[in-house]
């Protein structure tokens, strides 16, 4: 079904006497916004909000068919509903109440720019019997806006405007990398611009999206972003790029991971390091705060002595991990928990392991607390002018040599406890 929003206008489309003001090609101008049937606009299946249930959708063997948009309707609402319940019974009830305040934008091929929240709402009203219209400015590509300019638009509209991005965070990293990474829209400057956002906030999401999407691809279930939304990722990714951004300074993990990546030893350290990193979270996903036992895990193992003797010892733990995984067939939600139970033996192995380590690191570490608070108590000493210790008045002469005396009386007593 084609639909030329434009040429209704008049007859089934009405136009209102409201305008809402839209950045277009870097001009800013207002645009008349229409009243539209809804039976008229579509949802829009690139919509970020919405990622990882598309995702999940596709994976469980269904198709994304426009052919009756009713009933291509019907499906993504109910995603956008799951996306966050809670939103769409307030904006509903606030629509009820005081009508649809905020314009939407659509395509002149009916599809939703901005307002598909707002659009599931009015879906959802009329399903109770209310009389509702979608009020929405109406673009049509063929005055010369392109695919870029339409998603630029749709960026600034979720993000440049003063209120919060509410996507679920796996949802925005799966958009971010779509945009970057695979659709090539933006760089990941004029990504920042378009989201006010700094380049290098950015630049940390979208080494997350890859991440993730190696991850994905470690458990055999490339693509599938529904699966690192379940298990709640995005913590634990932010903790991986610290790991990693400090033993590969300024390296990009997508060209680390290339077998063409020309330094072999650096791939496979990355490799090895990831690996493991990713064997832990798989491992260990139903522990409480597995953001912390990443960050734990980074400190005392990765970034330690004993790195390469955890390598060495935790690689069978690694292998048996993915080898499991690689040699499913398919790899959903309900795989990872029968996966789980099947490495029972082995989790807890990798766990003894990491703890284990992380253990020795911190009792190494307390262990050389004292010498290191010495030597910051020399620094601090060693900072005093002696030329105005010979210059002190009575009073201060007097207070620094009590101070002078607890400090010997403590040296004596750590003199003591070495023998010296």
């Amino acid at each position: 079904m084609t639909i030329d929003l434009k040429s209704l206008i008049g007859s089934r489309i009405q136009e209102t006497t409201g305008t809402r003001k839209l950045t277009i090609k870097g001009e800013t101008d207002n645009y008349t916004v229409c009243k539209i049937p809804l039976d008229l606009v579509h949802y829009n299946e690139k919509n970020g909000r919405i990622a990882t249930y598309i995702s999940q959708y596709l994976t469980e063997g269904n198709k994304i068919d426009k052919d009756v948009i009713e009933d291509y309707n019907m499906v993504l609402q109910k995603f956008i509903e799951n996306s966050n319940s809670n939103a769409i019974k307030t904006t509903k009830q606030n629509i009820d109440r005081f009508g649809q305040r905020v314009p939407g934008v659509v395509l002149n091929d009916g599809r939703i720019i901005d307002g598909n929240r707002r659009f599931t709402c009015l879906r959802l009203l009329k399903n109770e019997g209310k009389d509702v219209y979608f009020e929405a400015v109406i673009l049509d590509p063929k005055n010369g806006i392109d695919d870029r300019d339409i998603k630029r638009l749709e960026l600034n509209l979720q993000h440049a405007e003063e209120r919060p991005v509410d996507y679920n965070p796996i949802d925005n990293l799966v958009d971010i990398y779509r945009d970057i990474s695979i659709d090539k829209l933006f760089t990941i400057k004029e990504y920042a611009e378009n989201t006010n956002k700094r380049p290098k906030e950015v630049e940390v999401s979208l080494k997350k999206a890859e991440l993730m999407v190696q991850y994905l691809e470690f458990i055999n279930a490339p693509g599938q972003y529904f699966i690192a939304r379940d298990m709640e990722l995005d913590g634990p990714l932010q903790e991986l790029v610290g790991i990693l951004n400090k033993e590969f300074k300024k390296l990009d993990f997508k060209d680390l991971s290339r077998p063409e990546y020309p330094n072999k030893t650096e791939r496979e350290e990355y490799l090895r390091i990831r690996n493991a990193l990713f064997t832990a979270i798989f491992t260990n996903r139903e522990k409480g705060d597995l953001t912390r036992y990443i960050r734990e895990m980074g400190k005392f193992v990765i970034h330690s002595t004993n790195r390469d003797d955890f390598l060495d010892e935790y690689e069978e733990v690694v292998e048996e991990v993915y080898e499991t995984l690689q040699d499913q067939e398919e790899v959903t939600t309900q795989t990872v928990k029968e996966i789980g139970k099947e490495l029972e033996v082995v989790r807890k192995e990798g766990k003894d392991i990491i703890d284990r380590k992380i253990q020795d690191t911190q009792i190494k570490v307390a262990r050389k607390k004292p010498v290191e608070l010495l030597n910051q108590a020399l620094a601090d000493l060693e900072r005093i002018d002696l030329d105005q210790v010979s210059r002190l008045k009575s009073e201060d002469e007097k207070e620094f040599r009590l101070v002078l005396g607890k400090i010997d009386s403590m040296l004596k007593k750590f003199g003591g406890k070495i023998e010296v």
